[in-house]
């Protein structure tokens, strides 16, 4: 139990969430864990693409692309920073804990 809990947390972080479907496979608590840190990773995939975007078109705007836009980095980052330590800290305790909104959608993960 313990190794599928650590397994569970590191599935959160960004590119790690295969460690789980591939370490323990059989485990239902981590895999749990790692669709929902899949889903976080695809998640901050569109925010960063769409923050990208934002930068090179509207960022452009002299005062106000740059303060919307600093705005809008800090908004994505802080909430993509606490769905992670929100993931990472419910599996290390054990919890098969759905992160809001996200977690509704696990299910969908087809593997």
């Amino acid at each position: 139990m313990e190794r599928g809990r650590l397994i569970g947390a590191i599935a959160y972080l960004p590119g790690l969430c295969f460690v789980g479907l591939l370490g323990m496979p059989e485990n239902p608590f981590v895999a749990f864990h790692a669709r929902q840190g899949f889903l976080l990773l695809c998640v901050e995939a569109v925010a960063w693409i769409a923050l990208w975007i934002y930068d090179a078109s509207l960022g452009r705007i002299p005062v106000l692309g740059l303060l919307v836009g600093a705005v809008l980095h800090f908004a994505c980052g802080i909430a993509l920073l606490a769905a992670t330590v929100y993931g990472v800290v419910k599996a290390a305790i054990g919890e098969t804990a759905r992160i809001p909104v996200l977690g509704d959608h696990v299910e969908r993960v087809p593997f």
